[in-house]
């Protein structure tokens, strides 16, 4: 499939808050991602960027984590209707956990080839994320980064990479983010 034929596929189970180039670039991430290896995504909300990532590579494996608080269209959010939502685009290769990232992020013990982090805009939520998913991820991608709104997501990233020398700023494609881990350094991970 091309990336239109992802573009508006994916559109049929959810639309998504990101523009066709943010999409576009996520999909070649997505592609990246080997067999069976893992992509993290932190805030699915409706399924329209997992439907996104799910269609790039159906041979990875998505785990969703989201805790359902925000629902910006008020017409319901839950596992279950990310779940149908993905599914009716035939992307089945998705496991939801339901909760607050930070809570889970606390436990995660998983090797991740591709981390999405979409989920809560404030400082703590994203530090939270990149601190806690970030050492088991081999790439990780972020939404709003540069955005006026959410200035908190551009010092996160910032106090991270400060912290944390074995990340780069790769670069941005409008306000999706890109972070790399320099070459030497491999993730923690229990499994891969």
């Amino acid at each position: 499939m091309n990336n239109k034929e992802i573009l508006e596929k994916a559109w049929q189970a959810a639309p998504s808050w990101t523009s066709e180039a943010e999409r576009n670039e996520l999909i070649g991430l997505a592609r990246e991602v080997s067999e069976n290896g893992l992509i993290v995504e932190i805030g699915g909300l409706y399924g329209g960027m997992t439907a996104v990532l799910g269609l790039s590579n159906p041979q990875a494996r998505i785990t969703v984590v989201d805790e359902f608080s925000w629902d910006p269209n008020n017409t319901g959010v839950s596992a279950n209707i990310l779940l149908k939502n993905v599914h009716k685009v035939g992307v089945e290769n998705v496991e939801v956990i339901t909760g607050d990232s930070r809570r889970v992020g606390k436990v995660w013990d998983q090797a991740i080839e591709l981390l999405w982090i979409d989920g809560g805009h404030s400082y703590e939520f994203v530090k939270s994320d990149l601190d806690h998913f970030g050492p088991y991820a081999k790439k990780i991608a972020l939404h709003d980064y540069g955005n006026e709104f959410w200035k908190t997501i551009h010092m996160a990233v910032d106090d991270f990479l400060h912290e944390h020398p074995e990340w780069k700023f790769d670069h941005n494609v409008e306000t999706v983010a890109v972070l790399e881990r320099m070459p030497a350094h491999e993730p923690q991970m229990s499994e891969m």
